[in-house]
């Protein structure tokens, strides 16, 4: 299987990308940049949150900004890193890397946001199974073929249909030119429904059971914790499902998966 992982480049956890890295295995890594690493701001708008953040989410935080690569380090660890404008989150970035590569070359491609904390080893032993599009987790309420639009594995087959770009619906915000992460969890709303046409088009098209998640809750698995606007301590979507999953993941019968977990969430 060859397999690359797309990364949406924003906050730029140093732990992330060192983790992947570690962990893809021959993987081709493409780090799409919304802002520069390099920036002053990428680090100092996290220190100044993180220094009153309590709680072990916030702990975790600080495990996973514990630094902060520049170019240099990145393309150390074996990513390709290339800019593109801010147009849209999610899959925006995405689909600039799309525009740019031959997909077909790959078998699956994983698609994520940087603000995800790497948990354990195995996340890329996952990927067997008939599915076309392979997400983190969900929320017991969440509709058909739902997927959060922040990790997601994607097979070749699911990108062919799609003509090679996934429709992202109408955009009518852009932060082009901009290097703040807007504190207000309803800043980035206009976003929100970018996964609508994907969604829509497997229901229509009768593969909605085609749409897999290594877990039932939003946000966290055995694998990977997914953070809300660049941090694991913000809980604004679905914070029920996602402290289920904590609970699930410190109950978790495999002891290194347990003890992992109680390091870093129990109080």
């Amino acid at each position: 299987m060859r397999l690359a992982v797309v990364a949406g480049g924003w906050h730029w956890p140093g732990s992330f990308f060192a983790r992947v890295a570690s962990q893809a295995n021959g993987a081709d890594l493409f780090a799409v940049a919304h802002r520069s690493p390099e920036l002053q701001i990428v680090s100092q708008e996290k220190r100044v949150i993180l220094e009153t953040a309590h709680g072990p989410l916030a702990d975790l935080d600080r495990e996973m900004y514990a630094w902060f690569p520049d170019i240099p380090a990145l393309r150390s660890l074996g990513w390709d890193y290339s800019e593109e404008p801010n147009t849209v989150g999610d899959w925006g970035f995405f689909n600039q890397w799309l525009e740019r590569h031959d997909y077909r070359q790959y078998d699956v491609i994983l698609s994520c946001h940087d603000d995800t904390f790497i948990l354990r080893d195995g996340v890329f032993k996952q990927l067997s199974g008939n599915w076309l599009l392979l997400a983190n987790g969900r929320y017991a309420q969440a509709p058909p073929a739902y997927v959060r639009g922040s990790f997601e594995f994607w097979k070749r087959e699911l990108l062919d249909m799609l003509g090679g770009r996934i429709d992202l619906g109408t955009l009518p915000l852009t932060r082009e030119g901009k290097t703040d992460t807007p504190s207000g969890i309803e800043a980035l709303s206009a976003w929100n429904n970018t996964g609508v046409p994907l969604r829509n088009f497997l229901v229509r098209r009768g593969l909605a059971e085609r749409v897999s998640y290594l877990s039932p809750h939003y946000r966290i698995s055995r694998w990977a914790i997914e953070a809300e606007r660049g941090f694991l301590h913000y809980q604004d979507g679905a914070p029920w499902s996602f402290e289920e999953g904590v609970k699930e993941l410190l109950q978790d019968s495999s002891a290194a998966v347990r003890d992992r977990a109680q390091t870093v969430l129990s109080q």
